[in-house]
């Protein structure tokens, strides 16, 4: 197949981390793969001092790729300026595919020449910092719609009369996050994703990680982000900002369980990352929680509810070695079930079919 992906500005978003996953995979397969983007704005005057006094203050470098596409194996085809991405910019093909809701009102015009439409949704993007009425627009275009979960699948089914979107649940790769047998750490140790997305739910975990510290002094929490912190970690605490892709695993593999707190969420890559890891996961309602998150590889509880988190976060710092062994196999059991080569075999399909559909 000849397949481009129409994505917005690059960056180092998981949803676009997602997309370079299936490039790359599928380009391995055989398939011609393109991905079309727009140039990003360099930083003007403002932006530039703005950086170099955070950096300085921070003593923080960058040790990660500018992107996830870099020395990519397929063609990567950015434009020569911040614009609409038009049919003209990119190559006739078999599939193109929306990869963000801008990106489906662009390719919505794009000729058939340019192959069969398919939106790939990530989330719901009903946000209030988005043109709201515009996505949900985009969300009743008559394109083929692949979701990473089945709650949106849900909603197009509900909300926008689709009933026929295919879910491909993301993956892991596990050539990049795993761990041998391990025991507990010798101080309890809990890990999180720090954001400031307010979605993300990162004052929820750390809420709740105040309220078990409370109850065992000892206990130590892991965080990385992309970001400083806006609020303040518990005391001791360590932060790890912009690691690069090889040393998440090393933050997952030194946690005895990991938080997922976000409010709303389209996957949550972290809960198989850690998991591989042989991490436990402690996961809000949402996402892809509740089908990956069961009683032996994790705790689910509700959104929102400090309480709840707080006493998952206990039930691992006062867990047993031997009954902590057994959750955190439970937890690479459900990794290995999850490979990125299998989701990749269900993406693949999905293409295939709607191309043989269309030929019907």
């Amino acid at each position: 197949m000849k397949i481009t992906f129409v994505t917005p500005n690059i960056n180092l978003t998981g949803g676009l981390r997602v997309v370079s996953i299936y490039a790359e995979l599928l380009c391995a397969r055989g398939h011609s793969i393109t991905i079309v983007s727009p140039r990003k704005d360099a930083f003007n005057f403002r932006q530039k001092i703005k950086f170099l006094f955070r950096r300085t203050k921070t003593g923080h470098k960058p040790t990660f790729d500018d992107s996830f596409f870099k020395n990519a194996p397929y063609d990567v085809k950015i434009l020569n300026a911040n614009r609409v991405v038009s049919d003209a910019d990119v190559p006739d093909a078999d599939i193109v595919i929306a990869t963000f809701w801008i990106t489906a009102e662009w390719i919505s015009s794009f000729s058939s020449k340019k192959g069969i439409k398919v939106y790939f949704l990530q989330h719901y993007e009903i946000h209030p910092w988005l043109p709201v009425e515009r996505v949900k627009a985009t969300l009743f275009l008559p394109f083929k719609k692949v979701t990473v979960a089945q709650w949106i699948t849900d909603i197009l089914r509900d909300d926008y009369n689709c009933d026929d979107s295919i879910v491909v649940p993301n993956g892991v790769d596990l050539n990049q996050f795993s761990s041998p047998v391990r025991n507990k750490q010798a101080l309890p140790t809990i890990g999180m994703m720090y954001s400031s997305r307010i979605y993300k739910g990162s004052d929820i975990a750390i809420d709740a990680f105040i309220k078990a510290k409370a109850v065992i002094p000892q206990l130590q929490l892991i965080a990385f982000g992309t970001e400083q912190p806006e609020i303040a970690l518990p005391e001791g605490s360590l932060y790890f900002e912009r690691p690069n892709q090889a040393q998440l695993k090393d933050i997952y593999n030194r946690c005895d369980a990991w938080l997922f707190t976000s409010r709303t969420e389209g996957f949550g890559l972290p809960i198989l990352e850690a998991m591989a890891c042989r991490t436990p996961v402690i996961g809000s309602n949402c996402g892809a929680a509740p089908q990956l998150i069961d009683a032996r590889n994790g705790i689910l509880v509700d959104v929102d509810n400090i309480d709840q988190t707080a006493e998952a976060i206990l039930k691992y710092a006062e867990m047993r070695n031997d009954d902590w062994l057994v959750a955190s196999e439970a937890a690479y059991q459900t990794a290995l079930k999850n490979k990125w080569e299998y989701s990749c075999d269900q993406f693949e399909q999905a293409l295939l079919n709607f191309i043989k559909s269309d030929k019907a």
